[in-house]
């Protein structure tokens, strides 16, 4: 097992890989605007930022690949009463730019949190107008995409039958593509995605052995379910602070896992 981490722009740090070097990205990236660490001037911006990312990554990534992306719709408060809030479709544009750039819609996944999660629309519980109609929103988008033209089965045999044998969905998978998963509650990062959930993505679009890319590393999240599950890592953060963390947290997960071996 080889683990990679790379403090810097996810999109130079990818301008230095070698071509065909991942066989699944597992991310999530910022939040547009929604956090103290994620700023863009207008949504036009972040949307480009995405674009950028389905561009660049194909060239690093096998032939086939797949794409797991975490995403959510954000949304704007208004400024004032007399204005109106914005509600941005992130994951709905993101399918339009990702198929735009060759990437290939395979299956969308909905991330859903309990219900205390959200605190939209508290209001409408007390004076139930239609048309004001908020409901809660405790759900987030992990979108999956196919790269490259040959098909998954190009990607199943290229492995070993050792592999496939260990790469086996435990029992216990999701049979829906709904996922009830609590969100991460105690981390240093302000916006983490729950281990189980890179897990679950981690063995359902990977092989032990294969490597995973996370160019918005973050806390370490994905790296630490790599470590948990037998594949290979590369990692990105553009925070010294959040990639301090994830250095620890994966470097925690390696000296448990050699612990249990011994």
């Amino acid at each position: 097992m080889t683990i990679e981490l790379h403090l810097g722009d996810c999109l130079e740090v990818m301008r230095s890989m070698t071509d065909k070097s991942v066989d699944a990205v597992i991310t999530s990236p910022p939040y547009f605007n929604a956090k103290d660490y994620s700023h863009w001037n207008t949504y036009q911006e972040y949307l480009d930022f995405l674009d950028s990312l389905f561009t660049s990554l194909p060239r690093i990534c096998e032939n086939p690949s797949i794409l797991a992306i975490n995403l959510s719709c954000v949304i704007e408060p208004r400024e004032k009463r007399s204005k109106e809030s914005i509600r941005f479709p992130i994951p709905f544009d993101a399918v339009n730019l990702a198929t735009k750039n060759g990437w290939k819609f395979q299956d969308d996944i909905v991330w859903k949190k309990p219900d205390g999660a959200s605190s939209r629309a508290r209001t409408f519980g007390n004076h139930r107008r239609p048309i004001a109609y908020k409901p809660f929103t405790v759900t987030e988008y992990i979108l999956i995409f196919k790269w490259g033209d040959k098909l998954l089965d190009y990607a199943i045999r290229k492995h070993s039958k050792e592999q496939i044998q260990q790469s086996l969905v435990p029992d216990g998978y999701e049979r829906t593509n709904v996922w009830e998963i609590n969100p991460e509650t105690n981390s240093e990062h302000p916006a983490p995605y729950p281990l189980t959930l890179a897990k679950k993505l981690t063995e359902y679009y990977s092989f032990v052995g294969d490597t995973i890319l996370d160019p918005f590393m973050g806390s370490g999240t994905t790296g630490v379910a790599c470590v948990k599950t037998g594949r290979n890592f590369i990692g990105i953060e553009i925070d010294p602070t959040y990639f301090a963390i994830a250095e620890k947290r994966i470097a925690e997960a390696q000296l448990q896992l050699r612990l249990e071996f011994d």
